[in-house]
Protein backbone atom coordinates (compact mmCIF):
# COMPACT_ATOMS: atom_id res chain seq x y z
CA UNK A 1 0.00 0.00 0.00
CA UNK A 2 1.00 3.41 -0.90
CA UNK A 3 1.54 5.81 1.92
CA UNK A 4 -1.85 8.06 2.52
CA UNK A 5 -1.80 11.35 4.59
CA UNK A 6 -5.04 11.49 6.46
CA UNK A 7 -5.99 14.23 8.83
CA UNK A 8 -8.02 14.28 11.77
CA UNK A 9 -10.47 17.45 12.98
CA UNK A 10 -11.66 18.40 16.38
CA UNK A 11 -13.48 21.56 16.84
CA UNK A 12 -12.82 21.58 20.13
CA UNK A 13 -11.72 19.07 23.07
CA UNK A 14 -9.37 18.07 25.57
CA UNK A 15 -8.42 14.71 24.26
CA UNK A 16 -8.03 12.95 20.56
CA UNK A 17 -7.52 9.67 19.44
CA UNK A 18 -5.82 8.28 15.95
CA UNK A 19 -7.24 4.52 16.66
CA UNK A 20 -5.29 1.75 15.94
CA UNK A 21 -5.71 -0.41 12.58
CA UNK A 22 -4.98 -4.07 11.65
CA UNK A 23 -2.43 -4.29 9.10
CA UNK A 24 -1.46 -0.46 9.48
CA UNK A 25 1.53 1.83 10.78
CA UNK A 26 0.06 5.28 12.10
CA UNK A 27 2.77 8.28 11.95
CA UNK A 28 1.85 11.67 13.40
CA UNK A 29 3.15 14.58 10.85
CA UNK A 30 2.16 17.55 12.70
CA UNK A 31 -0.30 19.18 14.84
CA UNK A 32 -1.80 22.26 14.84
CA UNK A 33 -4.04 24.35 17.09
CA UNK A 34 -5.91 27.46 15.87
CA UNK A 35 -7.12 29.17 19.51
CA UNK A 36 -5.09 27.41 22.08
CA UNK A 37 -5.61 27.08 25.77
CA UNK A 38 -2.31 29.59 27.63
CA UNK A 39 -0.16 28.19 29.88
CA UNK A 40 -1.43 24.38 28.46
CA UNK A 41 0.29 21.75 27.44
CA UNK A 42 -0.52 18.18 26.10
CA UNK A 43 0.76 14.75 26.92
CA UNK A 44 1.25 12.02 23.52
CA UNK A 45 0.20 8.36 24.61
CA UNK A 46 1.53 5.66 22.24
CA UNK A 47 -0.32 2.00 23.42
CA UNK A 48 -0.41 2.99 27.14
CA UNK A 49 2.97 4.16 27.25
CA UNK A 50 3.30 8.10 27.32
CA UNK A 51 6.32 9.52 25.16
CA UNK A 52 6.39 13.13 25.37
CA UNK A 53 4.94 16.01 27.48
CA UNK A 54 5.26 18.92 25.40
CA UNK A 55 3.79 22.58 25.87
CA UNK A 56 1.77 24.19 23.30
CA UNK A 57 1.37 27.98 24.75
CA UNK A 58 2.74 29.43 27.76
CA UNK A 59 3.04 33.33 28.64
CA UNK A 60 4.66 35.11 25.70
CA UNK A 61 5.96 31.74 24.04
CA UNK A 62 4.27 30.03 21.06
CA UNK A 63 4.92 26.10 20.56
CA UNK A 64 2.46 24.65 18.54
CA UNK A 65 0.87 27.20 15.05
CA UNK A 66 -2.56 27.45 13.77
CA UNK A 67 -3.42 25.39 10.87
CA UNK A 68 -2.12 28.27 8.46
CA UNK A 69 0.18 31.15 8.78
CA UNK A 70 3.03 30.07 10.35
CA UNK A 71 6.63 30.12 9.01
CA UNK A 72 7.39 27.00 6.52
CA UNK A 73 3.90 26.03 7.81
CA UNK A 74 5.83 23.99 10.84
CA UNK A 75 4.33 23.78 14.04
CA UNK A 76 5.61 21.52 17.03
CA UNK A 77 6.68 18.80 15.26
CA UNK A 78 8.60 19.60 12.57
CA UNK A 79 10.44 21.71 14.86
CA UNK A 80 11.34 18.62 16.74
CA UNK A 81 12.44 16.65 13.12
CA UNK A 82 14.51 19.74 12.67
CA UNK A 83 16.55 20.03 16.38
CA UNK A 84 16.57 16.56 17.06
CA UNK A 85 16.74 14.47 13.58
CA UNK A 86 14.68 13.54 10.48
CA UNK A 87 13.51 10.36 11.88
CA UNK A 88 12.28 12.13 15.30
CA UNK A 89 8.09 10.52 14.46
CA UNK A 90 5.67 9.56 16.96
CA UNK A 91 4.31 6.34 15.81
CA UNK A 92 1.95 3.91 16.46
CA UNK A 93 2.41 0.21 14.98
CA UNK A 94 -1.54 -1.79 14.04
CA UNK A 95 -2.31 -2.39 17.77
CA UNK A 96 -1.61 1.21 19.32
CA UNK A 97 -3.53 3.60 19.42
CA UNK A 98 -2.17 7.29 19.79
CA UNK A 99 -3.85 9.79 21.94
CA UNK A 100 -3.53 13.52 22.41
CA UNK A 101 -4.81 14.31 26.21
CA UNK A 102 -4.69 18.07 26.35
CA UNK A 103 -4.14 19.76 29.88
CA UNK A 104 -7.31 22.29 28.79
CA UNK A 105 -9.80 22.05 26.39
CA UNK A 106 -8.33 23.57 22.75
CA UNK A 107 -10.42 25.21 19.92
CA UNK A 108 -9.62 24.25 16.46
CA UNK A 109 -7.25 20.96 16.76
CA UNK A 110 -5.58 19.66 13.51
CA UNK A 111 -3.69 16.31 13.23
CA UNK A 112 -1.86 15.15 9.92
CA UNK A 113 -0.36 11.65 10.30
CA UNK A 114 0.73 9.13 7.69
CA UNK A 115 -1.03 5.55 7.17
CA UNK A 116 1.01 2.50 5.55
CA UNK A 117 2.23 -1.09 5.95
CA UNK A 118 5.71 -0.23 6.85
CA UNK A 119 6.61 -2.24 10.39
CA UNK A 120 7.51 0.07 13.44
CA UNK A 121 10.67 0.39 14.88
CA UNK A 122 9.45 1.04 18.67
CA UNK A 123 12.66 1.05 20.20
CA UNK A 124 13.56 4.65 18.61
CA UNK A 125 12.69 8.34 20.10
CA UNK A 126 9.21 9.05 20.49
CA UNK A 127 8.40 4.95 19.70
CA UNK A 128 6.55 3.38 22.80
CA UNK A 129 9.29 1.13 23.88
CA UNK A 130 12.48 3.31 23.41
CA UNK A 131 14.94 3.94 26.43
CA UNK A 132 15.15 7.47 25.45
CA UNK A 133 12.83 10.80 25.67
CA UNK A 134 12.62 13.74 24.17
CA UNK A 135 12.32 16.41 26.60
CA UNK A 136 10.47 19.47 27.02
CA UNK A 137 10.83 20.00 30.09
CA UNK A 138 8.34 23.03 32.08
CA UNK A 139 10.03 24.53 35.33
CA UNK A 140 7.87 27.14 37.44
CA UNK A 141 7.55 29.00 40.41
CA UNK A 142 5.97 27.88 43.34
CA UNK A 143 5.69 31.61 45.31
CA UNK A 144 4.31 34.38 43.63
CA UNK A 145 6.20 37.71 42.56
CA UNK A 146 5.35 40.40 45.05
CA UNK A 147 8.67 41.74 45.86
CA UNK A 148 11.45 42.78 43.92
CA UNK A 149 14.01 39.79 44.22
CA UNK A 150 15.77 36.62 42.67
CA UNK A 151 12.75 32.88 42.41
CA UNK A 152 13.45 29.75 42.39
CA UNK A 153 12.16 27.71 39.06
CA UNK A 154 11.91 25.21 42.16
CA UNK A 155 8.52 23.51 40.24
CA UNK A 156 8.23 20.42 37.62
CA UNK A 157 5.28 20.42 35.66
CA UNK A 158 6.02 16.92 34.55
CA UNK A 159 3.63 13.50 33.99
CA UNK A 160 4.14 10.68 36.42
CA UNK A 161 7.07 8.56 35.51
CA UNK A 162 9.18 11.22 34.42
CA UNK A 163 12.62 12.42 36.40
CA UNK A 164 11.46 15.44 38.42
CA UNK A 165 14.23 17.72 38.00
CA UNK A 166 14.28 21.65 39.31
CA UNK A 167 16.27 24.09 40.76
CA UNK A 168 19.01 22.34 43.07
CA UNK A 169 18.56 19.00 41.29
CA UNK A 170 21.67 16.97 40.74
CA UNK A 171 21.20 13.99 38.08
CA UNK A 172 20.43 10.58 39.60
CA UNK A 173 23.44 7.75 38.53
CA UNK A 174 22.60 6.41 34.81
CA UNK A 175 20.88 9.10 33.36
CA UNK A 176 21.72 12.19 31.04
CA UNK A 177 20.49 15.03 29.42
CA UNK A 178 21.66 16.26 26.06
CA UNK A 179 19.77 19.97 26.24
CA UNK A 180 19.43 21.36 22.97
CA UNK A 181 17.36 24.58 22.91
CA UNK A 182 15.97 26.71 25.75
CA UNK A 183 12.52 28.60 25.66
CA UNK A 184 11.55 31.40 28.70
CA UNK A 185 7.48 31.79 28.99
CA UNK A 186 7.40 35.60 30.29
CA UNK A 187 4.64 37.66 31.32
CA UNK A 188 4.08 41.24 33.25
CA UNK A 189 1.23 42.59 35.51
CA UNK A 190 1.22 46.41 35.57
CA UNK A 191 4.90 46.88 34.83
CA UNK A 192 5.48 43.98 37.33
CA UNK A 193 7.62 41.36 35.13
CA UNK A 194 10.49 38.76 35.24
CA UNK A 195 14.29 40.49 34.15
CA UNK A 196 16.88 38.13 34.22
CA UNK A 197 17.32 34.42 34.26
CA UNK A 198 20.23 32.57 35.68
CA UNK A 199 21.03 29.18 34.55
CA UNK A 200 23.81 27.21 36.19
CA UNK A 201 25.81 23.89 35.52
CA UNK A 202 27.77 23.18 38.95
CA UNK A 203 29.59 26.44 39.37
CA UNK A 204 29.30 27.43 35.85
CA UNK A 205 26.49 30.19 34.42
CA UNK A 206 25.20 29.56 31.01
CA UNK A 207 25.77 33.17 28.99
CA UNK A 208 27.38 35.11 31.37
CA UNK A 209 29.75 32.86 33.28
CA UNK A 210 31.94 36.32 34.85
CA UNK A 211 29.37 38.80 35.89
CA UNK A 212 26.38 36.16 36.23
CA UNK A 213 24.23 39.03 35.19
CA UNK A 214 22.14 36.01 33.10
CA UNK A 215 19.72 36.48 30.09
CA UNK A 216 16.97 38.98 29.77
CA UNK A 217 13.79 37.20 30.12
CA UNK A 218 12.01 40.86 30.56
CA UNK A 219 8.52 40.70 29.13
CA UNK A 220 8.68 42.45 24.99
CA UNK A 221 12.50 41.43 25.67
CA UNK A 222 12.68 38.26 26.29
CA UNK A 223 15.91 36.73 24.70
CA UNK A 224 14.54 33.16 24.92
CA UNK A 225 10.98 33.84 23.74
CA UNK A 226 9.76 30.68 21.35
CA UNK A 227 7.74 31.81 18.75
CA UNK A 228 6.54 28.83 16.12
CA UNK A 229 4.89 31.08 14.07
CA UNK A 230 7.76 32.72 13.08
CA UNK A 231 10.47 30.13 13.32
CA UNK A 232 11.54 31.99 16.47
CA UNK A 233 13.60 29.87 18.78
CA UNK A 234 16.91 30.09 20.90
CA UNK A 235 19.10 26.53 20.35
CA UNK A 236 22.60 26.01 21.93
CA UNK A 237 25.32 23.84 21.08
CA UNK A 238 24.28 20.59 22.91
CA UNK A 239 25.28 20.66 26.94
CA UNK A 240 25.05 17.48 28.73
CA UNK A 241 23.86 16.97 32.33
CA UNK A 242 24.65 13.64 33.80
CA UNK A 243 25.35 11.60 36.84
CA UNK A 244 26.47 13.93 39.64
CA UNK A 245 25.72 17.57 37.75
CA UNK A 246 23.98 20.28 39.48
CA UNK A 247 21.20 22.04 37.86
CA UNK A 248 20.30 25.54 39.16
CA UNK A 249 17.90 27.83 37.71
CA UNK A 250 16.39 31.36 39.04
CA UNK A 251 14.91 34.25 37.83
CA UNK A 252 15.31 37.84 39.05
CA UNK A 253 12.08 40.09 38.62
CA UNK A 254 11.21 43.64 39.28
CA UNK A 255 8.14 44.53 41.30
CA UNK A 256 6.14 47.67 40.70
CA UNK A 257 4.81 47.93 44.02
CA UNK A 258 1.23 47.25 43.15
CA UNK A 259 0.50 44.34 40.78
CA UNK A 260 1.89 40.56 41.36
CA UNK A 261 2.41 38.03 39.34
CA UNK A 262 0.41 34.56 40.50
CA UNK A 263 2.80 31.24 41.12
CA UNK A 264 3.84 29.23 38.16
CA UNK A 265 2.04 32.11 35.87
CA UNK A 266 6.40 31.67 34.05
CA UNK A 267 7.89 28.69 32.84
CA UNK A 268 11.54 27.99 31.84
CA UNK A 269 11.25 25.13 29.18
CA UNK A 270 14.29 22.65 28.78
CA UNK A 271 14.20 21.32 25.14
CA UNK A 272 16.90 18.05 24.31
CA UNK A 273 16.78 14.85 25.09
CA UNK A 274 17.26 12.36 28.06
CA UNK A 275 19.30 8.98 27.73
CA UNK A 276 20.46 5.99 29.67
CA UNK A 277 24.04 6.68 30.54
CA UNK A 278 25.67 3.29 29.37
Amino acid sequence: MADVIRYKYVSSGSSVTIPARVGYRHRILELYIDSPASNSYFDVYVGSRIVGRFPIKWGDSTFVAPNSGSKDNISLFGFIRNLFGSDYYIEGDASEDITFNFSASQTGIHIYYQEDTEAVDKTKPLRSLSPSRVLFHILTHSSSINASKNYSLDTPVIPTGFLSIADGSVFPSNTQWIIKALAFASAQSGSTTPTYLHIWKDNFEFFTPFDHSGVSVKYGQNFLVFDITRGDYFDIPDVVFQSGNKLSVNFDASYDGTNSISAQTLALIIIGEQKPLT
